[in-house]
């Protein structure tokens, strides 16, 4: 194996609590994006593109157990409380003030990464693909294809992972609109135990997620060190 160098981590993690009637409106996926970017300053304007986006603005929802819809497919619950990631400062405190959070909590977070280590992974996945005819990207029904994703996907980021080391829970939809049509998000709550082989790829998906629906809580990968490596240094659980 070949030993890449040690890399390092450095982010901004806010942990936030949503006011119940805020939970029902962001029950619409759209409605919490927009949430969310509400706390960053808009990033300024430049001639290539008159509307920029915020770059690497990351969150996971957390919410209570999904429910069978009418047609017994899982249904997200609304979002009680938000793990966002960014790499710039956020202001919470309009939205306290407007009483859509009843709490923000924003810290560092820091991961020293070195080839070898043992990790445990979990991110809240949107496992697709694109549709050969149509270009269409199609959610993964079969919990194998989706275990295969993920294990393609951490592959490219310098991870080792072996198939029986990955976990896939079930199909959620996450509903809601965006200008004026309706905007559904397949996920899925993954978990993985793997190697670091290349450190410096794994920094680049850590800051940028991985896997489409970034913006509607799909990507952010929540990382620790296994009991193996806990008597080399502490690891940061989020």
């Amino acid at each position: 194996m070949t030993i890449r160098p040690a890399a390092t981590f450095t982010t901004l993690r806010s942990a936030l609590t949503l006011a119940p009637s805020e939970q029902d409106r962001c029950t619409d996926v759209h409605r919490l994006h927009s949430l969310i970017l509400s706390g960053f300053p808009a990033p300024a304007p430049t001639k290539a593109d008159a509307t920029p986006r915020r770059e690497n603005v990351l969150h996971a929802a957390h919410r209570s157990d999904p429910l069978p819809d009418r047609r017994r497919r899982l249904a997200a619950a609304p979002p009680k409380r938000v793990l966002v990631q960014a790499p710039v400062q956020p202001d919470w405190q309009p939205l306290i003030d407007d009483g859509r959070l009843t709490s923000a909590d924003t810290f560092s977070v820091e991961h020293h990464l070195r080839t070898g280590e043992l990790i445990a992974i979990r991110v809240i996945a949107n496992p697709a693909m694109r549709a050969h005819d149509s270009g269409k990207r199609l959610s993964l029904a079969a919990p194998h294809d989706a275990t295969n994703w993920l294990h393609r996907r951490l592959t490219r980021i310098g991870l080792e992972t072996a198939p029986g080391d990955i976990t896939t829970g079930e199909r959620v939809r996450i509903t809601g609109s965006r200008r004026g049509k309706p905007l559904t998000v397949i996920s899925r709550d993954m978990t993985a135990r793997s190697r670091v082989l290349d450190p410096e790829l794994l920094v680049q998906a850590l800051a940028t997620g991985i896997g489409p629906a970034k913006a509607y809580g799909c990507g952010l990968l929540r990382i620790h060190l296994t009991e193996q490596n806990r008597e080399d240094k502490t690891a940061d659980v989020i």
